[in-house]
C-alpha cells in the first residue's frame, strides 16, 4: 500500500530521517519585528534563527502551519494513503489546521495522529511510523507503530535561562528575575501532552547531570534511541552526548538543533533529551 508521511517542522525529525524514509515536512512560520515571516527550513535555517534571535531587540513570534499549507503539502503527492503527524494539539494549533485541511479534502485518504508530544518526543514517533510505512504497512499499520511507540517516548529538557519564556508572556518577569539571579534552572518533561515543571536545580553542570538521572529513573537500563536536541550550543552538546552513552544503554544517539517553535520560548542553551524505549 502507498503510504506518505507529512509531518510539521515542530516534531523536528533531523534531515537524514526526512530524505532516507520520504518524510514531508511542512513548516513552521516564524514572524519577526519587522514584518516578515519565514518558513522554517524554507526561509531561513534553525542556525540562521538562533543567529537573527541574538541580536532582534523584540522577540519573534511562532505561527502554526495553516490549513493551506497542509493542503498544498498533501495535493504535492499522489500516496493512495496520507498520515499526516503533528505536534501535540495541546501545545499548538497545528493540529487543528491539519483537521480543517482533512475536511476539505474530501476525496483524499487522509489519517490524522496527535503525537501527544514535541520536538523529537514526536519526532520518534513518525520515525517509528515511516520506517513501518518502509516495510510495507498500510495507514492502519502506521498508525498502529506510531500509537505502541507514543508511550515509549520520554522527553525531558532543562532551560538555561528564562528570559525569552518571559518575554512570551509565558512565564512572570519576577519569576525570571529570580531564576536568574539565583541561577536556577528549570527542567521540564513532556506528560500527557504539556510541557510540565518537574524539577529545578542550582547551575548548569547540576541541571545537565539531574537530566540524566531523570532519564535513568524513566528508562531503566532498556535499550535506546536517543535524540539530543540543544538550542545553539553545538559543542556542548556533543560533549553531553559521551555523559549520555555512559549513563544509558544507547543504541542510536542523534544530535539535533531545537526548532524556532520551542527554540522561542526556550532560548539558546536548552537541553532535550528524547529517548525511545526500543524494541
Amino acid at each position: 500500500m502507498n503510504v506518505k508521511i507529512i509531518c510539521d517542522s515542530s516534531c523536528n525529525v533531523p534531515d537524514a530521517y526526512l530524505n532516507s524514509l520520504d518524510i514531508l515536512q511542512v513548516p513552521a512560520w516564524i514572524n519577526f519585528a519587522d514584518g516578515s515571516s519565514l518558513r522554517n527550513q524554507v526561509d531561513i535555517t534553525t542556525a540562521e534563527f538562533y543567529t537573527r534571535l541574538a541580536h532582534e531587540k523584540h522577540l519573534p513570534t511562532t505561527s502554526q502551519p495553516t490549513p493551506q499549507d497542509f493542503i498544498d503539502a498533501i495535493e504535492s503527492v499522489d500516496a493512495a494513503q496520507i498520515v499526516v503527524a503533528t505536534v501535540s494539539s495541546k501545545m499548538s494549533g497545528t493540529h487543528n489546521s491539519a483537521v480543517q485541511a482533512q475536511s476539505l479534502l474530501p476525496d483524499r485518504n487522509i489519517h490524522l495522529y496527535d503525537t501527544l508530544s514535541a520536538s523529537m518526543g514526536g519526532g520518534w514517533q513518525i520515525i517509528v511510523g515511516a520506517e513501518a510505512a518502509a516495510q510495507g504497512a498500510d495507514a492502519a499499520g502506521v498508525l498502529a507503530a506510531m500509537e505502541a511507540s507514543r508511550d515509549r517516548v520520554h522527553t525531558i529538557l532543562t532551560i538555561d535561562t528564562l528570559k525569552y519564556l518571559a518575554a512570551s508572556g509565558r512565564a512572570p518577569m519576577l519569576q525570571a528575575m529570580l531564576g536568574n539571579l539565583l541561577n536556577i534552572k528549570p527542567m521540564l518533561a513532556v506528560q500527557q501532552g504539556t510541557l510540565e515543571l518537574v524539577d529545578r536545580a542550582r547551575g548548569r553542570k547540576r541541571s545537565k547531570r539531574a537530566l540524566v538521572e531523570k532519564m535513568q529513573a524513566a528508562v531503566g537500563s532498556r535499550p535506546l534511541r536517543v535524540a539530543l536536541i540543544n538550542a545553539n550550543i553545538p559543542d556542548e552538546a556533543a560533549e553531553y552526548a559521551a555523559e549520555i552513552r555512559q549513563a544509558l544503554n544507547v543504541q542510536e544517539l542523534i544530535i539535533e538543533e531545537l526548532g524556532p517553535v520551542l527554540g522561542t520560548l526556550a532560548g539558546p542553551g536548552a537541553l532535550a533529551i528524547a529517548a525511545l524505549i526500543a524494541d
